[in-house]
């Protein structure tokens, strides 16, 4: 493999894994309102509830 062809290749391998970054931010500070049937929030609004 020549060297023109491996610098290509490592400027598209970072190139992908920043696309792949951003995403995983854009994805990851979503707010995904999940279906619960339970009717006690998993996090308790006041400290010391059961």
């Amino acid at each position: 493999m020549d060297r023109k062809r491996l610098g290509f290749m490592a400027v598209v391998f970072v190139l992908v894994v920043g696309v792949m970054e951003v995403l995983a931010v854009k994805l990851g500070s979503m707010e995904v309102p999940f279906p619960s049937s339970s009717p006690q929030p998993a996090v308790a609004d006041r400290q010391g509830q059961d």
